[in-house]
C-alpha cells in the first residue's frame, strides 16, 4: 500500500511539472469575409478591387482561403484574376462585439489581418503569377486605430513587391467571425 501511495505522489508531481500538456489552450480561430469589393489605389492611379473569404488561426499561425481581384489601370484597361492565401504573417485584434460604440454580435470581430498571398491572372493568353501581401482591415471592436485612409477604416492594402503598392483605401467592408 505504501508503494502505491508513493507511485501516486510521483505521478502527481510529474503532472504538475507539465501543466501545459494537461491544460492546453484551445487555439483562437476566425473566419474572414471581404463582404464587398474592397477597392484600394496606388500612387500611379491604378486601383484594385478584391473579394474573398477564408479562415485563420492565431496559434499556431495558419491561414486558408482566397478570392478574386480586378486590377484597373489608370490608363484604361483591366486584368482579372484570383488570389490564394499562403501564410498568416500577423493578426492585430481590435476586439469584438462593438462597432463605432454600438453593440453587435459578440463573435463579430475586427482587426488587421496580414497574409502572404499568390495572385494569378491570364494576360494575353499567358498565365502570370505574383506573390503579394494582403492586409485586411475591419474596424469592429473597441480598439480600432485612427490611422486608416478613409473615414470608416474598412478596406485593404495589397503590396506586390517590385510591382506596386496599393495602400490608399477607397472603399471596403469586412468582418472577422470568431469561431
Amino acid at each position: 500500500m505504501k508503494r502505491l501511495g508513493f507511485v501516486v505522489i510521483v505521478m502527481l508531481a510529474a503532472v504538475s511539472l507539465f501543466p501545459g500538456t494537461a491544460n492546453a489552450a484551445t487555439p483562437t480561430s476566425y473566419q474572414f469575409h471581404l463582404e464587398v469589393p474592397n477597392v484600394t489605389a496606388d500612387s500611379h492611379g491604378d486601383r484594385v478591387a478584391v473579394t474573398g473569404d477564408g479562415r485563420f488561426t492565431e496559434d499556431p499561425k495558419s491561414v486558408s482561403g482566397g478570392g478574386s481581384f480586378t486590377h484597373f489601370m489608370a490608363d484604361d484597361g483591366s486584368v482579372t484574376g484570383t488570389w490564394v492565401a499562403n501564410e498568416l504573417l500577423e493578426f492585430q485584434s481590435y476586439g469584438c462585439g462593438v462597432v463605432l460604440g454600438n453593440p453587435i454580435s459578440p463573435n463579430a470581430c475586427g482587426g488587421a489581418l496580414k497574409m502572404r498571398v499568390t495572385l494569378t491572372a491570364t494576360v494575353g493568353g499567358t498565365t502570370m503569377t505574383r506573390d503579394g501581401i494582403l492586409t485586411v482591415f475591419c474596424i469592429i471592436g473597441p480598439n480600432p486605430p485612427n490611422s486608416h485612409d478613409d473615414p470608416t477604416g474598412e478596406g485593404i492594402h495589397l503590396l506586390v513587391p517590385g510591382i506596386t503598392n496599393f495602400n490608399k483605401i477607397v472603399s471596403g467592408g469586412n468582418v472577422f467571425i470568431k469561431e
